[in-house]
């Protein structure tokens, strides 16, 4: 583990003994780089059909306002770049989003962490180094001195395909775990219903997504409570 992970190691940990300070329920997960973008494109699609009718958007416009939204929270100059289309209502989507699935991102803890002095200075995060690991740029580099791969055979294409389904595997099984902690992390429950071969589809999960919403509960209680009462 690199000195820079330890501190983000740090920072949650120091959440997790101070979480009275950040949030009401002790039920609250650690949103990561990988859950902030698809809350965002959850939200961004939310918003969408709010405007257009369509409950969808397109990858260019995620990873745009992905990146605006991640210099916009973190302080950093965004001056030469164009503002996202409604953007005002995706960020208020997307804070929306953490907050009824009980989830607050990285940045947010780590702006809370260091304005409330939690932290020793030389455990600091500068926000630069921050977008850069939640980007993934921070991994790349540490890997960068890898040597680099042969040409596929057979026998590394059915490798690759172990590895994706092994990842694939831990992220239901710790989406599962999720859940059971914090029942109303919606994104856990939509990292389980895409697993392969079972996926719910865009438009039933948005229907459910929906009628949670009206009877103010979270996806996995009101899927819960539907089965209960057919049952």
């Amino acid at each position: 583990m690199t000195t820079f992970q330890q501190k983000i190691l740090n920072l949650v940990k120091c959440f997790r003994r101070q979480w009275r300070l950040f949030s009401n329920s002790e039920r609250t997960t650690v949103c990561g780089g990988d859950c902030m973008l698809m809350a965002l494109q959850l939200s961004m699609a939310e918003v969408n059909k709010q405007h257009h009718g369509d409950f969808t958007v397109s990858l260019s416009d995620v990873l745009e306002t992905w990146n605006y939204l991640l210099h916009d929270k973190l302080g950093l100059s965004y001056e030469n770049m164009k503002e996202p289309e409604n953007y005002a209502d995706v960020k208020k989507a997307y804070h929306t989003f953490l907050a009824k699935s009980n989830m607050l991102d990285l940045v947010d803890i780590c702006q809370k962490c260091y304005s409330l002095g939690l932290l020793p200075e030389d455990e600091s995060i500068a926000p630069v180094q921050l977008l850069e690991f939640i980007s993934g740029i921070t991994n790349v580099q540490e890997n960068s001195g890898a040597v680099l791969p042969t040409p596929s055979t057979q026998v590394d294409r059915q490798g690759q395909e172990n590895v994706k389904a092994s990842i694939l595997a831990k992220k239901s099984v710790c989406s599962y775990l999720s859940l059971l902690v914090n029942s109303k992390d919606d994104l856990a429950l939509a990292h389980i219903l895409n697993v392969p071969d079972r996926g719910l589809g865009r438009e039933a999960f948005t229907n459910l997504k929906h009628a949670s919403q009206k009877k103010k509960m979270s996806i996995f209680l009101f899927r819960h409570l539907e089965r209960e009462v057919f049952l």
